[in-house]
């Protein structure tokens, strides 16, 4: 007879899990910086003004507000909200953390729906909730991951039984997710599509084609009438949304690579490399033993069409059109989505008790080990950061900022690279705009159409500032400064904010090209207190 396991139960492995994941984000300093996020913070902040009424004439003439109803939106939302009751920093580490939260509930909720018996694979989950595409500061993205997980439980459990009132939650729910991110709300279509298929092909192999159809007619009208606005907001969304047009040379035997060696997990460094392989040497241990059980039991489950579900992932992720998307990081979305659900078929399975129990448990030591290898990064992130934001100060408010980034991934005081294998601080600069009202030269989201703010293009400071095709994204930057002001109509540029300027671009032709109009336009203002911002104003005429 086997031996009862003395660890505690999965409930306390899952709550231990949340709070380890939760750690970093509130003790790794001041900021929790990721790739995006400051200027999702920004942008956020801008929007909360024009909302209030708040600088509309220093924006005017640079920005739009978007009133498309496009995704992307829900994170500017809740960050505007949260950034009328806490400083930008806090509002962003309670919309992170609410992020951790949901998305760790809201697996659990699904795996219920699908067996109860196989909650456990929730703690596996957790594994997953810090991704590489958080830290790169995709947040509309991930809060779809949360997003779908909620209403795939809440459409599972009711799917039956779906009356008026819960046929306006779900659409309303959907039309939630819609507002996250496009991504999301597809997949949540092809999980509930491919229920619906695989359920109504084993009615009709069972009782022929009419009474299939009477069966399942009155949930699927159901269900589709809940699916409606988002449907509409989607298809009008897609109609507006030119194809993507990027090159990428990754091959399918390395995106296969990618995907077993679940390249979305590493955060920050290639330190992380070698456990992110364990977790996903654990997990496949997880799907591999749960379909030899299922072949051994010879039973169909209810939850089943996951396996369609996670054939479309794959297909998907291996299309050579989302492939080619490399900007846009599609196959690293696509391949969340395909390792949960894997996770959620295999919780189809009866797994005995010591795996059930075991399982949680391993679960944490990998989030340990990860969690100990990534913190050191986050801490020196914040300690950068704070460094670059000496200068909120010296900046007065109403100007117009140039900010020339020289290094994205970071490096802390021994010289060493922050992060290696993420673009940590290639908006940390716009942290400054979530402080004050300034224009800010790197706002890429005002590039985009389906981001709330979107620049002017007279004023835009990506094509108003370029040299011959190159801008102050290039590595190195290069920037036409004292022609801004012709090309902008009469704005002009108040500060040029350096961040990692240091003697490895100082021969460069574009370094000695720009400290040249800096020079000749610009008085230096100062250092930080660590050396790595250089803050220079526009000469009083």
């Amino acid at each position: 007879m086997a031996t009862r396991s003395t660890l505690p139960s999965e409930r306390w492995f899952f709550f231990a899990l949340l709070l380890i994941a939760l750690l970093p984000v509130w003790a790794s300093g001041r900021f929790f910086v990721t790739g995006d996020g400051p200027c999702h913070l920004y942008n956020a902040h801008v929007l909360l003004d024009y909302l209030l009424g708040r600088n509309l004439d220093f924006y005017d003439p640079f920005y739009n507000l978007n009133l498309n109803l496009n995704p992307n939106w829900l994170s500017h939302i809740v960050l505007a909200g949260l950034q009328l009751i806490f400083a930008p920093e806090t509002a962003e580490k309670i919309f992170l953390s609410s992020y951790l939260l949901l998305f760790g509930f809201g697996l659990r909720y699904l795996l219920r729906q699908i067996n109860p018996d196989s909650i456990f694979m929730s703690s596996v989950g957790l594994l997953f909730v810090w991704h590489h595409l958080l830290v790169s500061g995709f947040y509309n993205f991930s809060l779809s991951i949360t997003g779908f997980f909620w209403i795939g439980g809440y459409w599972l459990k009711y799917r039956k039984q779906l009356t008026p009132g819960r046929i306006a939650i779900l659409a309303t729910g959907w039309v939630f997710l819609y507002f996250t991110h496009a991504l999301g709300t597809m997949f949540s279509l092809v999980f509930v599509g491919s229920a619906i298929l695989v359920e109504a092909l084993r009615a009709f192999r069972s009782v022929g084609l009419r009474q299939a159809w009477q069966q399942h007619a009155t949930s699927t009208l159901r269900t589709a009438l809940a699916a409606l606005p988002m449907l509409v907001l989607l298809v009008w969304y897609l109609l507006r949304t030119p194809p993507n047009t990027g090159t990428d040379s990754r091959t399918i035997a390395d995106l296969l690579e990618d995907l077993l060696q679940l390249r979305n997990l590493i955060l920050l460094n290639s330190t992380e490399r070698d456990t992110v392989k364990a977790v996903a040497i654990f997990a496949g241990l997880l799907f591999a033993v749960a379909a030899w059980l299922r072949w051994r039991e010879r039973r169909a489950a209810a939850g089943d069409f996951l396996l369609l579900f996670v054939a479309v992932a794959l297909w998907q992720y291996f299309s050579p059109e989302n492939s080619r998307a490399a900007g846009l990081q599609i196959p690293l979305r696509i391949q969340t989505f395909a390792w949960l659900g894997m996770l959620c078929w295999a919780a189809t399975a009866n797994f005995p008790e010591w795996v059930r129990k075991n399982a949680p448990a391993a679960a944490t030591v990998l989030l340990v080990v990860l969690t100990f290898l990534r913190f050191p990064a986050h801490r020196k992130a914040s300690e950068l950061v704070e460094d670059y934001l000496w200068c909120i100060p010296k900046v007065a408010d109403r100007s117009v900022v140039l900010v020339l980034n020289y290094d994205f991934n970071g490096l802390d005081k021994a010289g060493k690279a922050i992060a290696n294998s993420n673009w940590l601080f290639v908006h940390a600069a716009d942290y400054l705009g979530a402080y004050q009202p300034v224009i800010l030269s790197d706002n890429y989201e005002a590039t985009k159409p389906y981001f709330p703010i979107n620049w002017q293009w007279q004023r835009d400071m990506f094509a108003q500032t370029d040299k011959d095709g190159v801008n102050f994204e290039n590595r190195p930057p290069r920037a036409d400064i004292l022609n801004y002001k012709r090309r902008s109509e009469g704005y002009d540029i108040d500060y040029v904010l350096f961040l990692s300027y240091d003697p490895r671009f100082y021969d460069h032709d574009y370094a000695r090209e720009i400290m040249g109009q800096v020079k000749q336009a610009y008085e230096f203002v100062g250092f930080s207190p660590g050396g790595k911002a250089e803050l220079w104003q526009r000469k009083r005429e």
